[in-house]
């Protein structure tokens, strides 16, 4: 709960909630890199934080097969289940030769950074998502038209990239108590040596 609490400071105070956080040892941090980002993009770097490449969404659907996930999530209703859309972490690490590390570090751009071992990557298959199935509500509301079957992630809903595993396929273990991996606002993926 105390991690919910703090990840939700992420948006109002991101300094506060890193000094309470790293102080308790909830999550970790690694040094942020020079690369300057844009929130719509993002960046892959090498493990010494240099930018390999920058991917918006469109770029995205060009270079990789579109990934579907139904899942719930840490913060979703009870029962409530999410289809997103996205590409899987591990696609984007093998495309630029950076799969063979041991774990990769995902920066939100508030900078809040988890490391993502290498053995989740390929147990669970977390997914970089960038759009969510429209909803009725959605649809009243303009989001979507009647056509439309997905929808970009909003900066509301922790967009336009998101971290999202397989919630039930997770071991109990990782929830709540790992939720940090669940990174909102993604804005870099650094392979970890």
């Amino acid at each position: 709960m105390l991690e919910n609490k703090l990840r939700s400071l992420r948006f109002v105070a991101p300094t506060a909630a890193i000094a309470i956080a790293g102080a308790l040892g909830t999550v970790s941090f690694a040094q942020v890199s020079s690369v300057v980002s844009d929130p719509e993009k993002l960046v892959i770097e090498t493990d010494a934080g240099n930018q390999l490449i920058s991917y918006g969404i469109d770029m995205m659907k060009k270079q990789f097969p579109v990934r579907e996930r139904t899942t719930r999530t840490p913060w979703t209703k009870t029962g409530e289940i999410v289809r997103f859309r996205g590409v899987f972490l591990k696609d984007l690490l093998a495309k630029h030769d950076l799969d063979e590390h041991k774990a990769v570090e995902v920066r939100a751009d508030d900078g809040f950074m988890a490391r993502v071992p290498k053995a989740d990557i390929d147990s669970y298959a977390p997914m970089i998502a960038y759009e969510k199935e429209c909803t009725d509500a959605d649809r009243q509301t303009g989001r979507c038209d009647a056509d439309d079957t997905f929808r970009p992630l909003d900066i509301d809903e922790s967009g336009p990239f998101f971290v999202v595993w397989p919630y039930d396929n997770l071991p109990a273990s990782y929830i709540p108590a790992r939720n940090n991996l669940w990174v909102w606002w993604v804005i870099a993926v650094r392979p970890v040596k």
